[in-house]
Parts: C-alpha cells; structure tokens; sequence
C-alpha cells in the first residue's frame, strides 16, 4: 500500500510539471536547457538526439522561430550551410551531409537560447554541467583501471567518440568551473573539487594540444582578472610538470609521440591544401578531407587536424567569409567590453573558450562536433546577457520575458 501510495503521489507530480511545462514557457525553455546541457555528458547518440529534439521545439512555433531569424546574419549563416548541404551532396559527401543538418539543428537551438538567456538560468546550466562531468571523469577511471594491465598507454574516452573530444569537453568545463568559482564564492570549495576531478581526465586523456590550448584559457582569465600570483603558481606547476617529465617520461608518454604526430598532421595538412586548391570558393561540405585523401594519397582521418584548413576545405572562400561575418558581428561588443575593462565575468568565460577553441584548433578540430560543438554555443549564449543590467528585450516581451521572474531563494545562482 505505501508504494502505491509513493506511486500515486509520483504520477500526481508528473502531471503538476507536465502541466506547468505546457504553461510556463519560461519554465519549458529552463528545462530544455537542463537536459541539453546533461545530454552533452551522455553517449553522443543521446545528445544528438536531445539537440534535435530542442531544435523541432524551436522551429515548431512561429514566435520562438522569429526570435531566432530575427538575430542578425543568422539568415546569411543559416542559408550557407543549407547551400552546404547541397554542396556536399554533389559530392556525394553523406558524412557531411548528415554533420551539416546536425550544426543546423545545434546553430537553431544554440541562437534560441542566446536570445532567451539571462544570467540567473546561465549559472543554473554551468553549475549542472559541473556536476555532469563528475560522471564522466569517474568513467574514465574506470576505463583506465580496467585497461591499464593489458595496455598502460590506452587513453580512456569517457562516454565520448575519443579521447581529444574528451579533452576539449574538459578543456570547457575547467574554464566554466573557474568561472563559477568566481562568481559564487561561497561554494568555491566544492568548485575546487570539480577543478581538480577534470584536471584528472586531463591527465588521463593524455591530449597535449587540450592540454596546451586549457593552459592558454586559464592564463588569460586568470591575467585578466589581477590574479597574477595564482596564475604563476599554475604556470609553475606547468614547469615542474614538464620538467619531471624528462626524467620520468612515463609520467606523460604521449611527449615521446609528438614525432609521429607531427608527420601525420603535415602529411593530412598538405593533402587539405592540395583539396583547398582544387574547390576554392565552396568546399565539399563538411568532413569533406575523409573523401579526398585516398585520391590525394595523404594519411588517412575524418578532418584535417587543423580548424583553419578544415573549414577553407570544407566551406571554401565564401563559407568562411561568412562565419567571419557573423561571428565579427557578435564578437565586437564583447572585444570592446575587454578592452575598457567593463566586461562581465561572463563575457570573459566566452572570450576564455573562444581563445581555447581557437587555439586548440592550429592542431585539430574537436570544435566540429555535437557535444564539443553545443556546449561552445551554450557559452556562446553568455553573449545575450546584459553585462551591466539585465533588461528586458522588446522582441521577447511579447512572448515572454525571463527577466520578470521572481528571485529564486537560491541566491547564490544570481551572483556576479
């Protein structure tokens, strides 16, 4: 009888959120972002499905839609990248085409929740991917207790494709776990934790250009924010790091592959140029060196290692033209913030992962993916919010406005 009664009582509360979901827009979008931002630490196949599944959620109604086409050079990007999906198809890309409907779906979903974003809801998903990558890093350990007897250099993958979309995974949520750690002191502790949990799957991914480009992020966030004295302990403990290296080289066997790395990385570089040479204005679509480097006679992957290369080889001159333009477009406000010093802490999260995407992306191109991709445009959605005061937008009020919502008694989810 009392687990009837539990059940009951279970089925009453769904209804109460089933019914409150059909209601509260604001409610409906703040739940979607939760279980996005959850998926991106799942199976691949999951968060796939889940960012679809938001993007139907945007698409099906005509004002969330506006609100989304109303954002300026969306048009333009959005329209490339349909022309992309032809593209690829010409060239019987199906790997790219496939990759091209799922940006479109993560570019919908992630300029939706730029334009329905403030910061209360902000630090709500930051904290819950925190608490997300606890899961994946134990599974890493787990993968490397289990695999270490019968091959020691075996780098775990966590629930990710492998183990450099892992690393740059960790990569992002260091910088947001340092975000949050300024911004809501008072749990700094517990922060701290994460810190040093993902600092571990660092370690055990064993992806030095994650390694190098979280170390570029760190530095940045740190210098801006006057930390000097911490930001040189860490570059320290970099040294320290890399200096006992030489004398244990099992401590980070991955230095002694760089050799081999490196060959690999200018052979696929010089089989892009040779494929840039040859569709210089439009590409192949996305992922298009996995179908030229047989007939280019380079070492074989899905991309070229290289963000710059992979999108001239896959977009051409006018498909990059266009990402110039639309991320110009919203990077301005936020560079020019940076440099009179008036930027907010998210602000500079944004600038931090951009930074670490960009220079993560001279060596490969973990960016082009659904996890790795989505949580960037989750940052990305940072750019919404008001740095100096939060007010509403005219658009938004007439469907709904975030910014009307009363304060959670949480408080430490509003801090700044």
């Amino acid at each position: 009888m009392v687990f009837i009664t539990h059940v009951k009582s279970l089925c009453g509360r769904l209804k109460e959120i089933l019914f409150q979901l059909q209601r509260d827009a604001a409610f409906a979008d703040k739940c979607l972002a939760l279980l996005v931002a959850g998926s991106l630490f799942l199976p691949s196949s999951v968060s796939s499905v889940t960012i679809v599944l938001a993007a139907f959620y945007v698409m099906a109604d005509y004002q969330r839609r506006e609100l989304v086409f109303r954002a300026p050079c969306m048009k333009l990007l959005f329209g490339f990248l349909v022309l992309s999906f032809f593209v690829a198809a010409a060239y019987k890309n199906y790997m790219g085409m496939g990759m091209t409907l799922m940006l479109l779906a993560m570019l919908v979903y992630g300029m939706y929740l730029r334009y329905t974003m403030n910061r209360r809801l902000f630090h709500q998903i930051l904290d819950f991917i925190c608490i997300m990558s606890i899961p994946a890093i134990l599974a890493a350990i787990v993968q490397k207790s289990i695999t270490f007897a019968i091959d020691p250099s075996y780098r775990p993958v966590s629930f990710f494709t492998n183990a450099n979309y892992f690393g740059t995974m960790i990569e992002f949520t260091v910088l947001i776990t340092l975000y949050r750690a300024y911004t809501n002191r008072q749990f700094s502790p517990l922060y701290a934790a994460v810190l040093g949990m993902n600092m571990i799957g660092m370690y055990l991914c064993s992806s030095m250009s994650a390694l190098a480009a979280m170390s570029c992020g760190i530095i940045v966030f740190l210098l801006y924010k006057r930390r000097f004295k911490l930001c040189a302990a860490y570059v320290g403990v970099l040294l320290l790091f890399f200096f006992a290296n030489n004398f244990l080289p099992e401590l980070f066997p991955r230095v002694e592959a760089i050799g081999a790395t490196t060959n690999q990385r200018v052979s696929i570089w010089h089989g892009a140029l040779a494929g840039i040479l040859q569709t210089p204005l439009l590409g192949r679509g996305l992922r298009a060196y996995s179908i030229i480097h047989d007939m280019v006679g380079t070492y074989a992957t899905y991309h070229c290692h290289n963000l710059y290369l992979d999108c001239l080889l896959n977009f051409g001159i006018v498909g990059c033209t266009v990402f110039v333009l639309f991320g110009g477009y919203y990077l301005r406000d936020v560079v020019r913030q940076i440099r009179t010093r008036t930027a907010g802490n998210a602000a500079l999260l944004f600038l931090a992962v951009l930074l670490v995407t960009l220079v993560h992306g001279c060596t490969d191109v973990t960016i082009s993916w659904t996890q790795t991709g989505m949580l960037f445009l989750i940052v990305f959605s940072a750019t919404g919010i008001c740095t100096k005061k939060e007010t509403s937008r005219t658009v938004l009020s007439a469907y709904h406005s975030y910014f009307q919502q009363p304060e959670l008694s949480a408080s430490y989810l509003i801090k700044e």
